[in-house]
C-alpha cells in the first residue's frame, strides 16, 4: 500500500536517496528513497508496485506540450505513459501499479490565471485513469510548496511542506 505522511521537516531515513529534478523521472527499488523538491504548480506522480517494491517518481512541470514534445517528463500527459512503458520494460505489470499525486499548488500570481497547478492535477488524474492505474493517495492544491520523499521499501510518501503560505489563497 501507499500512505501519505505530512510533515514540516525532512525525514531522517538512512538509506540511499535518488534525486528527481524538474522534468525528470527516476525508477528505484528497495531500499532506495525517491526524492523531489520544491513542487509549486508542478506535480509529483508516484507509480508504485508494492509487491516487488519498485517505483517511478515523475516531477512534471506542465499539463501537456503545446507543439512538439522536447522532453516527455516535462509534461504530465506524456510523462505518465513514458514512465509506465519504462516500468513495463523492467518487468512490472501495469495492472499491479498504484499511484499518488502531490503538488499542483497556486503559488504565483503569474500562473494563477492559467491554473497550471489545477490543470496538472486534473491531467494526472485523467492519465492514471486512462492507463487503469488506481490513485490511492493525493495531496494537491493549496498555496504552498511541497517536497516529496518516497520510501520504496515501505510505501510511505512523506510530504514536506512549509508552515507558511507562499502566496495568499
Amino acid at each position: 500500500m501507499m500512505v501519505i505522511i505530512k510533515t514540516d521537516k525532512y525525514p531522517d531515513i538512512a538509506r540511499p536517496k535518488i534525486n528527481v529534478g524538474i522534468g525528470d523521472c527516476k525508477i528505484a527499488s528497495n531500499p532506495h528513497i525517491l526524492v523531489t523538491y520544491s513542487l509549486g504548480s508542478c506535480v509529483a506522480i508516484v507509480l508504485y508496485e508494492p509487491r516487488i517494491k519498485t517505483a517511478a517518481l515523475i516531477h512534471a512541470l506542465l499539463p501537456e506540450p503545446k507543439n512538439s514534445c522536447d522532453n516527455s517528463y516535462k509534461y504530465v500527459k506524456t510523462a505518465v505513459p513514458k514512465a509506465v512503458e519504462e516500468l513495463e520494460n523492467k518487468g512490472i505489470q501495469k495492472r499491479r501499479l498504484i499511484a499518488s499525486i502531490v503538488g499542483g499548488a497556486s503559488i504565483l500570481k503569474s500562473t494563477m490565471s492559467m491554473l497550471i497547478g489545477k490543470r496538472n492535477v486534473e491531467t494526472a488524474r485523467s492519465m492514471l485513469k486512462t492507463h487503469g492505474i488506481k490513485l490511492v493517495a493525493e495531496d494537491t492544491g493549496g498555496s504552498h510548496s511541497r517536497s516529496v520523499y518516497f520510501d520504496v521499501a515501505t510505501g510511505k510518501l512523506f510530504v514536506i511542506a512549509p508552515k507558511f503560505k507562499l502566496f495568499g489563497g
